[in-house]
């Protein structure tokens, strides 16, 4: 089956960034730099102690990945925004990324988080994701349209804790 494991070294750190920019993984248009912060965030996450990864494997390869962290403000609100989740085509429909946001709430407890703010997007390729999170608890709390590139938007949703 598949492992989960907390992420705690640069090499997993970039093999996780390449996971969660694999066409294996999301089949989408790019915003300009997106790729690029969504590669550092599980290197910028090492060391810290309110930005956190945990990856799923199988068989020796990444098959799932989800990371979170405090908000900018340092006031116990957590967001999953520049930290993507993300679950391999061929593993989907297992349970995995239910295990996988199970341990993101599990840490914001932890932490004494007041909340989880998650970020995505009002493509239909992510109609799974929005149905996934509205499953779960979240409730939508925002949109924005056009934020990541012209024709996709920003949808908000909220989990209090």
């Amino acid at each position: 089956m598949y492992q989960i494991k907390i992420l705690s070294d640069d090499k997993t750190a970039i093999e996780v960034g390449e996971f969660l920019t694999h066409p294996d993984t999301f089949e989408q248009i790019w915003a300009p730099s997106e790729k690029e912060f969504v590669r550092q965030a599980p290197l910028d996450s090492l060391g810290k102690d309110n930005h956190r990864y945990w990856y799923a494997e199988a068989e020796g390869k990444i098959i799932g990945a989800m990371g979170v962290r405090e908000n900018k403000y340092g006031s116990g609100g957590y967001e999953m925004d520049a930290d993507y989740m993300a679950v391999h085509k061929e593993y989907r429909n297992l349970g995995l990324a239910s295990e996988l946001l199970k341990k993101v709430e599990e840490y914001v407890l932890e932490k004494k988080g007041r909340y989880l703010h998650v970020l995505t997007t009002d493509t239909d390729g992510y109609k799974a994701a929005r149905t996934f999170y509205e499953k779960h608890g979240y409730q939508k709390v925002g949109e924005f349209p056009d934020y990541y590139i012209v024709g996709e938007g920003r949808i908000d949703y909220l989990k209090r804790f």
